[in-house]
C-alpha cells in the first residue's frame, strides 16, 4: 500500500494513478470516492470545500478496500489527512490487512495548484473562496497526520509537484526505489 498526500492541486490523482500503472496495482482517489458515494450533509461539506467527517471517510475508504487481499499492492491517494485517519491505518497494518510500503506528500506552491484547479473544471474547483479554505484546511490537519505517520514507522517521502508529469512521476519512483 502507497498513500498519496497533497494539496489539491498538485496532481496527486494523476500521480497515483501513473504508479498504479507502473506497479500494475488497483488505486483509489479519495476525492473520487467521495464525489461518487458522499450523500446528504457529506456531499454539502464537500461541495462547500470542507473537510468530511473522519467517520464518514473511513467508512468509506474501508468499503472500498474490502476486495483487497493482505498481500494485494495498491496506491490510494488523499488519505489520511487527520490524525484519526492515520490511526485506522495503523490499525489497519498491525491487523495485517496490508503493509504501508510508504506515503508520498506532493509539495506544490498554492499558486500553481490554484492554477491547475481552475483549469480542470470540477464542479468542486470554480469558487476561490471554496479553493483557499480546502487548502487551509489540508495545511491545518496535513503537518500533525505527516508526524504521526513517521513517528508510527511509516516512511514519507516529501516530493516537489511542480514540473512536467513524468520529471514528478521520476522523482516518486525514485523516492520508492520502484
Amino acid at each position: 500500500m502507497i498513500l498519496m498526500l497533497g494539496t489539491p492541486g498538485a496532481g496527486k490523482t494523476t500521480q497515483t494513478k501513473m504508479l498504479a500503472e507502473y506497479l500494475q496495482c488497483p488505486w483509489f482517489s479519495m476525492g473520487e470516492l467521495i464525489r461518487e458515494r458522499a450523500t446528504g450533509e457529506a456531499r454539502k461539506d464537500m461541495l462547500a470545500g470542507k473537510i468530511i467527517s473522519d467517520e464518514v471517510t473511513l467508512g468509506i475508504v474501508d468499503k472500498a478496500l474490502e476486495p483487497l487481499g493482505d498481500d494485494d499492492e495498491c496506491v490510494f491517494e488523499g488519505n489520511p489527512r487527520s490524525i484519526p485517519q492515520a490511526k485506522w491505518w495503523i490499525e489497519q497494518e498491525k491487523t495485517g490487512r496490508f503493509k504501508i510500503r510508504g506515503v508520498i506528500h506532493l509539495v506544490i506552491d498554492p499558486k500553481i495548484a490554484e492554477e491547475r484547479l481552475q483549469k480542470r473544471g470540477r464542479l468542486d474547483d470554480y469558487d476561490i473562496n471554496v479553493i483557499e479554505k480546502r487548502f487551509a484546511e489540508y495545511q491545518k490537519s496535513i503537518d500533525p497526520t505527516l508526524t504521526y505517520l513517521e513517528d508510527h514507522g511509516v516512511k514519507v517521502f516529501e516530493i516537489q509537484a511542480a514540473g512536467t508529469i513524468k520529471e514528478v512521476a521520476k522523482r516518486i519512483h525514485t523516492a520508492l526505489e520502484v
